[in-house]
């Protein structure tokens, strides 16, 4: 197996965010954080990877705060209301 050194310059936010997985997947570094993301992303199929998460995340956050949103008693009625 050959390895190579590459040299990454990221802005501070996504660092950020590399070290909260680092630290919430127990990594032992912040290279094999990173190693471990970019397997995971290479994997992702072509309609994840270009999807937009964070507006998706503000849209149902909107949502939930104009009140447009249902709740259901049991699985039952949810499928009856997803039939209508």
């Amino acid at each position: 197996m050959y390895t190579q050194k590459l040299t990454l310059t990221l802005p501070d936010e996504l660092v950020k965010e590399i070290e909260h997985y680092k630290e919430a997947a127990d990594e032992p570094s912040r290279s094999q954080a990173i190693i471990d993301l970019l397997k995971h992303a290479l994997t992702l199929p072509p309609y994840f990877k270009g999807y937009d998460w964070k507006k998706a995340e503000a849209n149902a956050d909107k949502a939930i705060a104009e009140g447009r949103v249902k709740s259901f008693k049991s699985v039952k009625e949810l499928l009856a209301d997803l039939k209508k």
